[in-house]
């Protein structure tokens, strides 16, 4: 009896293991491809090997916000955004492309009476006489810009009513898994917006899970996941079944679309030296 209370005494003093807490921003309404970035989080997470916490924090902020709560690590500890080096030196980068670079290429969500107008488009010159916008922080606004591009900003909740009411802005350029999925989802109560079937925009591009500084041992755990998910096939499982995916690739592979390549200089070093699998055939920098 004496020697099974010291047993319990000294499994008592072990150390446990504490929970990962995971404190990120949930909009509200959330848009459809967030569901995908939540489900590779979760993946990442249980590969990891460690105990962990999911809590969403209501936040309806810009990407530059939510990047300066990153850094203090309040509220919220972790966000999935486009990449950049300011981001990439400030954060935590898990330098693993959540969309395989697939989030480089964009088409434009336009208000479908100017299709007329963008089937003239041949060449970026022809589409700098257009103004695009894009969400106030987002990382891509300065490879917009460097390519001579005429490119405002605006918060995300107002840019789908401005191009319906066909008011300040001309394109919103999207991602083919962001377009194709939010119009699905909102289409009704935007109806004059498409997605432009012609131009296809392109540059190196990724979308990273960023971690506050104050949190290195989630950054360590979501790099130790999802190299291990890509080991094991899980990633890629995860990657080629979400249908959001799965439905706009199939899109864009059915239509004949112009090509016009911007460079992006912004781009580390670091993402350029990722493997190769890792990129999305034709994405990679």
């Amino acid at each position: 009896m004496y020697k099974l209370l010291l047993l319990l005494l000294a499994l008592v003093g072990l150390p446990t293991q504490a929970k990962l807490v995971v404190n990120f921003p949930q909009a509200d309404p959330a848009p459809p491809h967030h569901h995908y970035y939540r489900q590779v989080l979760e993946l990442a997470l249980e590969k990891s090997g460690e105990p962990f916490t999911l809590n969403p924090v209501p936040l309806n902020e810009s990407q530059f916000r939510i990047a300066q709560m990153l850094f203090r690590g309040n509220p919220v500890n972790l966000a999935w955004m486009g990449t950049s080096s300011e981001y990439e030196q400030k954060l935590l980068p898990v330098r693993v492309p959540l969309m395989r670079g697939l989030s480089g290429f964009r088409v434009l969500i336009i208000n479908r009476s100017r299709q007329p107008e963008f089937s003239q488009v041949q060449s970026l010159a022809d589409l700098a006489a257009f103004t695009g916008v894009q969400g106030i922080g987002w990382s891509d606004i300065e490879v917009l810009k460097g390519a001579g591009l005429n490119i405002s900003a605006a918060r995300r909740t107002t840019i789908l009513d401005m191009l319906n009411r066909d008011q300040h802005v001309d394109y919103y350029p999207r991602s083919p898994v962001e377009a194709f999925g939010e119009l699905a989802a909102q289409g009704q109560d935007y109806p004059q917006l498409m997605v432009e079937p012609r131009l296809l925009l392109h540059y190196p591009f990724a979308v990273y899970f960023f971690v506050s500084p104050e949190a290195p041992r989630l950054a360590e755990a979501l790099t130790r996941g999802l190299e291990r998910a890509y080991s094991d096939g899980s990633f890629m499982a995860l990657f080629e079944r979400h249908p959001l995916i799965r439905d706009s690739l199939r899109q864009l592979q059915a239509e004949q679309r112009l090509r016009l390549e911007l460079a992006n200089p912004d781009l580390t070093e670091a993402t350029r030296r990722l493997p190769d699998h890792y990129w999305h055939p034709g994405a990679r920098p």
